[in-house]
This record gives structure tokens, C-alpha cells and sequence, in this order.
């Protein structure tokens, strides 16, 4: 089976996910500029919503972008809205399917090609899409490989990371509240790895079971961009999974 075929395979079954969102543009897949986004015939620049690839020149990046092109290239889409629907660029922001149903966030996330990335005004289907990333982790596909770009980083590993997205397991060791919101430090040494919820994040996050407090000694998995301050921000839920049954 070519790697294209497992794609769209992997893919099948998840379109009907598609279907509660908004439908919007359609049109052929005229080229793919990365792992992530794509143009249609029409010139309208696709960011594919949810979805976090290597950069250009980075590791990986070349691998996303061939996979993504294997998939869509040439290939009648159709754009879906569950958010905000353009980005500072004006590209839109939208899940894709293929004219046939298959789902391609999905796909790309499931051969281990793409990372989830939520944002607070864009996270539909951020469930369906972090479970297909997990299967894609646990069987090592893809950029999740051993040697590969992708890896769930421990706090510890973030004192010499560079600035970027990043994926972190760990303990939360404290919870500092102040007036700004509270900070989830996850190890015991000053400046070391942290995330902060800003106040009005809180109810949120409150509502979907994991407000700050209750994360206190919890074994929990974090997921957003890192700073050279190392304090990752996080404003909406869907960039927490807690990991142990306590």
C-alpha cells in the first residue's frame, strides 16, 4: 500500500465530524506550500485549522509537506468553519475534506504527519483530532518515530529548548495564583518550565474540569508555544489532557 493510500484510508470514517461545522469555499488544489497549508485554484491560501507542522527548514518540514501533497494535490476540497475563519495573513482557517469525505486533518494527524495545535477562537473537532494524534504517537508513525521531529518533551528538557511549539508531560508541582490568573510550575526550581492561565481563561477551563487549582500534583500533558522565558500560555482547555486517575 503506498503511503498516499494509507492516508486517505486512515481518513475514512471521520467525515461525518465535518459535518456540524460551517461548509465554506471549495475548489481544486492548485499547490501545497507546507504541511499545513495549501492553495486552491481560486488563489485562496488554506491554513489547515488545527493543525501544527514543522517549519520550512526545519526537520520534518519537507516530509509534512510531501505527505500533504501526496494527499490533496490536484484533488477537489471542500473548506469547513468551526472558528475564526482567517489568520493575521488572511488565510483561512478551516478544516478540509476531500470530495469523497475523507477528512484531511485527520488523515495527516493519523500517519503521524502533524501535530495538534488549538487556539482559544479555533478549536473544533479538537477531540476527534487529538485521539487520531495519539494513535499516531503510540504506534511511532511517522515525524513521532524514534530520531523523528516530533517528541513529548519532560519540564526538565525545556531548560535548553529553543523558542516553539511544544508538547510537555509532567507533574504539576504548584499552583500560583495572583490578580493576572495562576501559574502551573512543574518543576521545583526558579525559572524553570511553567504555564500561565490568564484570569479570564480560568472559568473555562474551570467548566471543562481542569481549572488551575485542581492541576496541583497532577500528572498532566500541556501543549502551546514556548517562549525563550520558558512559560508556556495557556487560555483554553483543550490544551490540557490530565494523564493520571487521581
Amino acid at each position: 500500500m503506498s503511503a498516499t493510500s494509507a492516508l486517505v484510508l486512515a481518513a475514512c470514517g471521520d467525515g461525518a465530524a465535518l459535518d456540524r461545522l460551517a461548509p465554506g469555499e471549495h475548489g481544486r488544489v492548485a499547490a501545497v506550500r507546507s504541511g499545513d497549508a495549501l492553495v486552491l485554484d481560486s488563489g485562496l491560501v488554506v491554513r489547515l485549522a488545527g493543525l501544527e507542522v514543522p517549519r520550512a527548514g526545519d526537520a520534518g518540514a519537507d516530509e509534512a509537506r510531501a505527505a500533504l501533497a501526496g494527499l490533496v494535490q490536484g484533488r477537489e476540497v471542500q473548506l469547513a468553519y468551526g472558528g475564526a475563519r482567517r489568520d493575521a495573513y488572511g488565510r483561512a482557517l478551516a478544516q478540509v475534506r476531500l470530495t469523497g469525505g475523507d477528512w484531511v486533518e485527520g488523515a495527516m494527524l493519523r500517519a503521524g504527519e502533524a501535530r495538534v495545535r488549538t487556539w482559544a477562537d479555533n478549536r473544533a473537532l479538537a477531540r476527534p483530532m487529538l485521539d487520531a494524534e495519539a494513535r499516531a504517537r503510540i504506534a511511532h508513525a511517522g515525524l513521532w518515530r524514534p530520531g523523528g521531529a516530533f517528541a513529548v518533551r519532560l519540564p526538565a528538557e525545556m531548560d535548553a529548548a529553543a523558542p516553539g511549539f511544544a508538547v510537555v508531560e509532567g507533574r504539576v508541582r504548584r499552583v500560583e495564583d495572583d490578580g493576572s490568573g495562576s501559574v502551573l510550575d512543574f518543576t521545583d526550581r526558579r525559572n524553570g518550565f511553567a504555564a500561565e492561565v490568564p484570569a479570564e481563561a480560568s472559568r473555562d477551563l474551570a467548566a471543562a474540569g481542569v481549572s488551575p487549582r485542581s492541576l496541583e500534583a497532577r500528572l498532566v500533558r500541556v501543549r502551546g508555544y514556548v517562549p525563550w522565558t520558558g512559560l508556556m500560555r495557556i487560555d483554553h482547555p483543550e490544551q490540557i489532557e490530565v494523564l493520571d486517575g487521581k
